[in-house]
């Protein structure tokens, strides 16, 4: 057996093009997927959707099974990118209907038994408004989405993200903060290999990291050029040792620019993280 699998599991991000498509032909796409990571050793798929109430779940819960894979986690980024709703909006419509899909997104965590994540959908500060506003109407959302996440018993994990892509919670230590505030069992962390690098002080983030490596509830890689492990100069060993010294058993998803292919990242990876671990 390969040695990542004995020590944390792994994962992939793909989308499904449910938008854009009808629901044999998203079935068809997942069959797909499952199939070539089930032949690369890959415990689970991140799905990356966007209307997750237009994909027949129980179908997608057969095929994984059928391939003894997980759905590790969902993502919900595309729902700030491409509906514009954020959980930071001073238009409390927006507001409303940003908390509304992520109750989509939980529903479907339910059924397959993964987690949700909480990233760009908290949004962009407006240009116009109060930033500290904003910030505390993320905070409130939050809380509303974790009270939904414990009544269908579905975990939801909160992604500090870099300033260049978003304006609120760039760091460990604030998304920390930020958990803390809101206390609640349903809500863990989310480490990002490819934000940790652009935000966090390279001499000490390795001691803070074994610090708060027990909040950790999902981890993303991607390299220092977004690209799959390995093709930049980010020490995933001295990273993923950390998380497998205090007895990390949950996933850690690749999530990076699928280039020159998906099957390349996610056989590239497979093979680049069993050498180094």
């Amino acid at each position: 057996m390969l040695i990542l699998k004995k020590i944390m599991l792994l994962s992939i991000v793909s989308g499904l093009g449910e938008s854009r498509s009808n629901k044999e032909t998203v079935l068809k796409k997942f069959t797909s997927l499952c199939q070539l990571l089930s032949s690369l050793k890959y415990d689970g798929i991140e799905l990356s959707i966007l209307e997750p109430e237009r994909i027949d779940v129980n179908k997608i819960v057969e095929i994984k099974d059928s391939y003894s894979l997980d759905i590790s986690a969902l993502g919900t980024g595309s729902t700030y990118i491409r509906f514009g709703y954020s959980l930071g909006d001073s238009n409390e419509q927006i507001r409303k209907k940003a908390i509304e899909q992520m109750e989509k997104y939980v529903v479907f965590a339910n059924k397959t038994n993964a987690k949700v994540i909480i990233g760009l959908i908290r949004g962009r500060y407006k240009h116009d408004n109060n930033p500290k506003k904003e910030k505390l109407n993320i905070k409130n959302s939050i809380k509303e989405c974790c009270r939904i996440a414990e009544d269908y018993d579905v975990t939801l994990v909160f992604e500090p993200i870099n300033r260049f892509e978003i304006d609120s919670y760039n760091t460990i230590s604030e998304a920390l903060e930020l958990l803390k505030e809101i206390n609640h069992d349903n809500l863990k962390l989310l480490i990002d290999s490819f934000h940790v690098y652009l935000e966090e002080d390279p001499v000490y983030i390795w001691d803070y990291l074994e610090e708060i490596a027990t909040e950790v509830g999902h981890i993303h890689l991607a390299d220092t050029n977004r690209r799959a492990p390995g093709s930049g100069h980010f020490d995933f060993k001295a990273f993923l040792n950390i998380f497998k010294k205090v007895g990390y058993k949950d996933y850690v998803s690749i999530e990076t620019i699928m280039k020159p292919s998906f099957e390349e990242v996610a056989k590239n990876s497979r093979e680049y993280l069993d050498f180094i671990l």
